[in-house]
């Protein structure tokens, strides 16, 4: 059998062939999870164009996986329009984040509305299984599905404290806020919380403001302008960053080596920085692919 990690960036690229509400069952990543024998699984969509949706699955070794699907603004060749788009997906701004009647903290509107859009569903479909009979609870996810797994965490564990609940997600993007995290390290979650981050991707970063003035220095020098969003004037204030990183880092750095702690913060870091001031635009679009190089490193 894969390792457990492999089977999730499996469950979510899966995600990404849900159309008109389901998921075909010889899909190679639906199979690569390893469904328990006789069951299959619920698929759920909402909003515009079923642009939300995911699945919960019985898996073969007595986990329950919730997978949420990503959204990948398109990318047609024009990297500023990709970096746009994804600068577009925060101008929502900041919302409360309420879990058990009470505010949790702050939290990306965007991915809030998109989670909240599906949870009916997803409460329905985990009610319908024996809970004390499994594992647990795997949740998975690439990137906008990545950052709404934090979001479900909160929420699922805060509905069943004697559960046990993991998250193994890729390429997240700034999702909550400092105070989302205390709350969520006191449910007991930040062990069970890991975030793969490959070499050189952007979305991870954003929208912390010193990756958005590398993004701006690096466009005035490849287009002599700098756009709207990425002008400075629009940046997070330094040293306040809204936006703080959740659960536990393991980046996927040259040769597929998995690093962790300061160490992978910092060489993280390194690559990036790298990657904008030598304009190598294409290395970074291709960085946040689930089905390309998180798929090879996570799955060896």
């Amino acid at each position: 059998m894969r390792a457990l990690e492999c089977r999730l960036i499996n469950a979510s690229i899966a995600c990404y062939a849900i159309k008109d509400g389901s998921l075909p069952a010889d899909n190679p990543n639906l199979k690569a999870l390893g469904l328990q024998p006789g069951t299959k699984p619920t698929v759920f969509v909402n909003g515009p164009e079923q642009i939300n949706a995911g699945f919960v699955a019985e898996i073969e070794d007595g986990w329950v996986v919730l997978a949420l699907r990503g959204t990948l603004p398109p990318f047609n060749g024009n990297f500023w329009a990709w970096v746009d788009d994804w600068l577009q997906d925060f101008e929502a701004g900041p919302t409360d984040w309420i879990v058990n009647g009470q505010t949790f903290g702050r939290v990306e509107t965007g991915f809030a509305d998109a989670l909240l859009s599906i949870w009916g569903q997803v409460e329905s479909a985990i009610a319908k299984i024996d809970l004390t009979s499994k594992q647990g609870i795997l949740i998975t996810g690439h990137s906008k599905g990545a950052a709404m797994t934090f979001l479900a965490a909160s929420l699922l564990k805060s509905a069943h404290p004697h559960i046990l609940i993991e998250n193994c997600c890729f390429a997240a993007p700034l999702t909550c806020d400092a105070t989302f995290r205390t709350n969520y390290d006191a449910l007991g979650l930040r062990p069970f919380t890991v975030r793969y981050q490959n070499e050189y991707d952007l979305v991870p970063y954003l929208p912390w403001w010193p990756v958005l003035a590398l993004l701006a220095n690096a466009q005035r020098r490849n287009l002599g302008e700098v756009s709207p969003r990425l002008a400075s004037e629009n940046w997070p204030e330094a040293g306040s960053n809204l936006y703080t990183p959740v659960g536990i880092l393991r980046y996927l750095g040259p040769d597929c080596v998995t690093e962790y702690g300061e160490k992978a913060e910092r060489d993280a870091w390194d690559a990036m920085k790298y990657a904008l001031d030598h304009l190598e635009f294409e290395k970074i679009v291709d960085a946040h692919s689930a089905s390309g190089r998180y798929l090879k490193c996570v799955c060896g």
